[in-house]
């Protein structure tokens, strides 16, 4: 099953303005990801509150999966065909290959953690990241991909609804500028979207543990006091600039329980819903 399948099947890769891949990283990473695409088929895409269909004015392609040592290659040659990656994952790693394919380009990532330590390694970082025959690398996994984004080059980045990082990743937030919000301290969080993001091409980031656990259950490392849908929905409609890239991570499928899926999906379609404002067709 594709994503939005019906949606798949009628519009070729040419036609379509996004294209949908998945990267089915880390030890549930293909089941991660075949349930994302089952699911986009149960989610209508009619906003009932903003009375309008958010694919208006945008065509979508389903164009397979891509193994994380090809993503980098396969992100650069869709942005050069001007077309927009939308990413289902597997772990956050995925989102290092990703990035670093874009130039001049703002990075919003919505995480519950920093992701900033120089080093790290535990059972659940190793499942994220676990690839056949591969070595698990201290400094590059989950925990530390957006440190290692900082290795070659210095994006402004903003993160969103972080509550969990170690002293040292603080310290280094401060000493490179990097924006954060916590969920307790969003006031004027809109407003900050809107100087951050205009006139700018963005990248989107989407680790799932960003939510509450209440609300997205199927997380690897969920933490308490996360943000809802409908912060999250203010902050997307918030973006001034140009949305570039998007990938989505770090569901954990649980039996029986297809809640954060389904959070999922709609989380995307709101962001889809954004980039089809600024879309001709195609």
């Amino acid at each position: 099953m594709k994503f939005t399948d019906d949606l798949s099947r009628i519009f070729t890769e040419e036609e379509s303005k996004i294209l949908v891949l998945g990267v089915p990283l880390g030890k549930h990473g293909r089941e991660s990801v075949k349930r994302l695409r089952k699911i986009s088929n149960y989610v209508e895409p009619f906003d009932i509150e903003k009375q309008k269909n958010l694919f208006y004015n945008i065509r979508i392609k389903d164009i397979g999966d891509v193994k994380l040592k090809n993503l980098s290659k396969k992100i650069k040659q869709i942005i050069s065909n001007k077309k927009i990656p939308l990413i289902l994952g597997g772990g956050h790693l995925l989102s290092l290959y990703s990035f670093q394919s874009f130039q001049n380009t703002k990075l919003i990532v919505f995480d519950a953690h920093a992701d900033l330590k120089q080093e790290f390694d535990d059972e659940k970082i190793r499942n994220l990241d676990y690839i056949k025959g591969k070595k698990f690398n201290k400094k590059i996994n989950d925990a530390t991909w957006l440190r290692r984004v900082f290795d070659n080059k210095t994006p402004e980045v903003m993160i969103i609804g972080l509550r969990s990082c170690e002293e040292n990743e603080f310290e280094f937030m401060k000493k490179n500028k990097i924006k954060y919000f916590t969920p307790n301290k969003m006031k004027n969080i809109k407003k900050e979207i809107e100087k951050f993001t205009k006139n700018s091409k963005i990248y989107i980031s989407l680790d799932l543990d960003v939510f509450d656990p209440g609300i997205a259950p199927g997380v690897d490392q969920a933490e308490p006091n996360g943000i809802n849908f409908k912060q999250f929905s203010e902050i997307i409609n918030s973006i001034k600039g140009k949305i570039v890239g998007v990938d989505v991570n770090c569901l954990k499928p649980l039996k029986d329980n297809e809640i954060t899926e389904f959070l999922a999906i709609r989380s995307l379609f709101e962001i889809i819903g954004k980039i089809s404002e600024h879309a001709g067709v195609a």
